[in-house]
């Protein structure tokens, strides 16, 4: 069986981290929209994200903002109202526990959908 964290998304990516599901609401900020949205799976250095609205093109710096946390990042695919946001500097592996839940880390695969 081959490790989930080195096979190909849907995009033909390798990820270098895990996604996990969130399901938290959040406000996607750009320079010409703030729009409401949830955030369906996040890694360290990326996330997904349904918008209710139409999203920034491609290429377009964004602020993402759940909770307590304020992440920047910038557009690297839309599909409809989803789109994928890298992040300008990766989460801290607390910053995704504190988003997600679980206790550690390495916790998180057992009580955790990994994507």
């Amino acid at each position: 069986m081959s490790d989930p964290k080195n096979r190909p998304d849907r995009f033909g990516n390798r990820r270098r981290y895990r996604r996990l599901e969130a399901g938290q609401s959040l406000i996607l900020i750009s320079v010409a929209s703030r729009i409401d949205g949830e955030l369906q799976d996040l890694s360290q250095t990326g996330a997904r994200v349904s918008l209710r609205a139409v999203p920034p093109r491609r290429g377009r710096d964004v602020l993402l903002r759940w909770g307590a946390q304020e992440i920047f990042g910038q557009v690297v695919w839309t599909s409809g109202n989803d789109v994928g946001v890298s992040f300008h500097k990766p989460i801290t592996p607390e910053e995704l526990v504190n988003t997600v839940g679980g206790e550690a880390p390495a916790m998180l695969q057992d009580g955790r959908r990994v994507i």
